[in-house]
């Protein structure tokens, strides 16, 4: 019996490019693509929509039971990088109101675990700009934090990334693969598979970055040494350094009262 493609969701910003550029080669053919912003994309896994996709790490703790881990790949900073980012008006510690992107569900929980309970968070729902004009700090992400962040247009801007490994020592881990668990059931070779797929996406980038670099920087409409600098921030592995700090970022998520129960995380070289 012939079956649908597996229904996979790319991350429609450059940060997950290098991944999604040798995805779209010949070995990929057989997938189908979704693009969006990664709580859209979240929203579609859990929906149904989606079979299998790049999610906020957050989300797929969340529903873990709902969700299989698929242990090869991730977006993961160790420091800072870039693309989230809180734009405020005062320094960090003396935000109090802050306008959180409707985009990322990591990176606002994130930003709970590193500012405290006392911070009133609000959607944003205008120009980091607009909003800065009634709030002390806007947390912004992807593309748009980057153009902001050259921008300069806010007196202070605190990188996540770099905060959360100032005070842990670990990396972050803003994005996991993760599969349905009916689909892994019902297609475990399929799923395998792109497993597969996605480790040798990773291993082809580290290899030989230029290409995939020049492929985005054309794609994105940006300078390419501005590119490199960035994919340079970024990490796309799940090794045990991975894996210790995403297990850290979850259990003081927990703590902030942003996750009922910590899952289980294979642990896989990457």
């Amino acid at each position: 019996m012939n079956r649908p493609p597996l229904r996979v969701g790319r991350i429609s910003a450059l940060n997950m490019y290098p991944i999604y550029h040798h995805l779209e080669g010949p070995n990929g053919r057989h997938l189908t693509f979704t693009d969006g912003l990664p709580t859209a994309l979240n929203t579609a896994l859990l929906g149904g929509t989606l079979d299998l996709s790049a999610v906020s790490s957050i989300t797929y703790a969340r529903h873990s039971d709902e969700l299989r881990l698929i242990p090869v790949a991730s977006i993961t900073a160790a420091g800072a990088v870039d693309s989230i980012q809180l734009f405020s008006n005062v320094p960090f510690d003396d935000v109090r109101t802050v306008a959180v992107t409707p985009h990322s569900a990591s990176s606002v929980a994130l930003l709970r675990v590193l500012i405290g309970p006392s911070v009133r968070f609000e959607l944003l729902r205008e120009s980091a700009a607009e909003a800065l004009a009634h709030v002390d700090g806007v947390l912004v992400i992807a593309d748009e934090a980057l153009r902001d962040l050259r921008a300069g247009f806010a007196p202070i801007s605190t990188d996540l990334g770099a905060r959360w490994t100032g005070e842990t020592g670990l990396p972050m881990v803003f994005a996991v693969w993760a599969v349905r668990e009916e689909v892994a059931r019902d297609r475990p070779a399929e799923v395998a598979a792109v497993a597969d797929l996605l480790r040798e996406a990773r291993e082809a980038y580290g290899r030989d970055p230029a290409p995939v670099i020049a492929a985005a920087a054309e794609r994105f409409g940006l300078p390419r040494d501005e590119v490199e600098r960035y994919f340079a921030r970024l990490r796309y592995g799940f090794g045990r350094a991975e894996v210790d700090g995403l297990s850290a970022f979850l259990e003081r998520a927990r703590a902030a009262g942003e996750l009922d129960a910590l899952p289980a995380i294979p642990r896989q070289a990457a």
